[in-house]
This record gives C-alpha cells, structure tokens and sequence, in this order.
C-alpha cells in the first residue's frame, strides 16, 4: 500500500504490524530508540536484540526513518 512506518515514532503496536516483530521486539526497537536516539537509517535496526539479516531483508521495504 506504500505506507511505510517509521521506526523513530511508531508506537509498540505499529511495529507489529510488521511480520515477525512482535511484542518483545517491538519494545527492544522502542527501548534502543531511547537509548540511542533516532535510527539515522533502516539497516541501523540491526542492531536491535532480535533483527538479525533475514528479518531485516522481510520488514526493509515497509519500514521508514
């Protein structure tokens, strides 16, 4: 539908929108979001405990910064 969500505002239930993030990752996206500032790209969500390559390949395209 060409909405992405951005992942510096989206709120915990936004992110499980996207799939294979659920609630535990959503937060660890929310928490590193606090911790570190805004992602200053989508690759930077990495880093994330729980967003290793493959999930990162699958959610790339519908997430924005």
């Amino acid at each position: 539908n060409g909405f992405k969500i951005n992942i510096n505002t989206a709120s915990s239930t936004e992110l499980q929108k996207l799939p294979g993030i659920g609630p535990k990752t959503a937060e660890s996206i929310i928490e590193y979001r606090q911790k570190q500032g805004h992602f200053k790209s989508t690759e930077e969500i990495k880093r994330v405990k729980g967003i290793g390559e493959k999930k990162y390949e699958s959610i790339k395209e519908l997430i924005s910064v």
